[in-house]
């Protein structure tokens, strides 16, 4: 979604409700993390802070702190994000645009949209999600010996009952954390040491 600019824009969007690229907000900033993350983990959309679910514009006061406000959610995001806010007819702006890297994360949990709302992803929703974005994928080909010393620090693989192995292409640390969220238990290859 483009970044709204003008009065005109913004009432368009207003007449148009809320949906899959857009979130009304009446005032602060409770459970933005997550409206963010599943922007982010979708096509991108915007918020608008000062608007009432019903499209009645309330308008915020102290747009600078709430600004600010809103940037530290956007930096608690894991990885953090990179967000715009504009304010205009009093109402808060937050743009959140297609992000490339997901997935992300609100409060260690992930969050994608579903038509006008948010909702946080089961385990295996994450599974998938992991999946479609390529940051994770089968490999028949075991890790073994010099395959796994030329992959260290590359690779960490979950070992199946058959012999295929899921591969996550990141830094150990990621491995980590990814395995952490999505409750697997994860071996590093022959080789890699812990950071």
């Amino acid at each position: 979604m483009e970044a709204v600019k003008t009065s005109d824009e913004l009432q368009q969007i207003i007449r148009l409700g809320e949906g899959f690229t857009c979130k009304f907000k009446q005032s602060g900033t409770a459970h933005l993390g997550r409206e963010l993350c599943a922007f982010a983990n979708a096509t991108g959309g915007v918020i608008l802070i000062g608007v009432s679910d019903d499209g009645r514009v309330v308008g915020v006061r102290n747009t600078n702190r709430l600004k600010s406000e809103v940037q530290n959610v956007a930096r608690s995001i894991e990885p953090p994000l990179v967000i715009g806010t504009d304010v205009v007819d009093d109402i808060l702006i937050v743009n959140v645009p297609a992000q490339n890297s997901k997935p992300y994360s609100s409060a260690g949990k992930f969050y994608l949209r579903d038509g006008a709302s948010s909702q946080q992803m089961s385990r295996s929703e994450i599974r998938e999600f992991f999946f479609k974005e390529g940051v994770i994928h089968f490999e028949s080909n075991t890790l073994n010996g010099k395959n796994a010393r030329n992959s260290q620090k590359k690779l960490c693989a979950k070992r199946w009952s058959m012999p295929w192995r899921i591969v996550i292409i990141a830094q150990l640390p990621m491995c980590r954390y990814i395995s952490s969220k999505i409750g697997w238990k994860l071996s590093a290859p022959v080789g890699c040491q812990p950071e």
